[in-house]
């Protein structure tokens, strides 16, 4: 689609052409709500991420915003039932973020520039979400990697590069119940954290471990400066049996702010473990 349309009508037009192509798939989505999540009573899986972080003076209003917004959308979301084979969709689930929806201006990425708009921050929420369900080895069906490397780590949890973006109803965040019981999603806003979990009637009849190597911030032929590294996840039945997985995904991202120059290794160098 031409980049010279103004953005918002390349939005519309990618919203449209989505919902058409999703019509038929929204009858897996998950939409039942809990009455007593004390059936779940097994946490297969939790997380936490700080609600705020050093940024930019600039931003710093538009973070509190953040807040507010993702008090909304875990609203919309916690209690949520995902029955075995059925569909975690978050933009289903969530909706268009709007004013009128009580939605305010955060920050967000478009076209590779920082911006404002309704809903922005939300995908704090998404990383969390999708870092909780490729802990339990669910099955992704859409995740899109974050392009760039907005902040410097702030009490980072999570291997970089671990996240999932979000733009409603376009680049979405699915993820299918592959386990024989339901699974329950618990989110809530807790200052000064996000904090999330997966619960269940049964325990998961496997573990799943995770390991970031070959970590490393590279300069490229351009100038710009990269983040790269890799994830290995290995998932391992309880019973004994040889592990049922291994696999490794490699990640990059632009770095998006400045990095000490003694952390920095040329394009052509040799990788090194860290």
């Amino acid at each position: 689609m031409s980049a010279e349309l103004p953005f918002q009508l390349r939005a519309e037009a990618l919203r449209l052409r989505r919902s058409a192509m999703t019509i038929g798939r929204r009858r897996a989505w998950a939409r039942r709500r809990a009455d007593h999540p004390a059936d779940f009573p097994h946490e297969l899986v939790g997380h936490s991420s700080k609600l705020t972080r050093k940024v930019d003076p600039r931003w710093r209003q538009l973070q509190e915003n953040k807040v507010r917004n993702l008090e909304l959308a875990c609203a919309r979301l916690d209690r949520l039932v995902v029955m075995p084979q059925e569909v975690f969709s978050f933009c289903g689930l969530i909706g268009r973020t709007t004013h009128r929806r009580g939605y305010l201006d955060g920050l967000e990425t478009r076209d590779g520039e920082l911006t404002a708009s309704p809903g922005g921050g939300l995908c704090q929420l998404s990383n969390l979400l999708f870092w909780m369900a490729y802990r339990l080895d669910l099955e992704i069906l859409e995740r899109h990697r974050h392009e760039m490397d907005l902040f410097p780590d702030d009490e980072r949890k999570v291997p970089f590069g671990m996240g999932a973006t979000v733009f409603y109803n376009y680049c979405d965040l699915q993820f299918r119940n592959t386990l024989n019981h339901p699974l329950l999603v618990r989110v809530s806003v807790e200052q000064p954290l996000l904090r999330g979990g997966l619960w269940s009637t049964a325990p998961a009849p496997f573990t799943v471990d995770v390991e970031e190597t070959w970590h490393r911030f590279v300069r490229r032929p351009d100038g710009t400066i990269w983040r790269e590294n890799r994830v290995t996840k290995r998932v391992e039945a309880l019973d004994g049996r040889r592990p049922a997985k291994v696999e490794t995904v490699r990640n990059a991202g632009r770095v998006m702010y400045d990095v000490p120059a003694h952390l920095i290794e040329d394009a052509g160098a040799e990788r090194r473990d860290r």
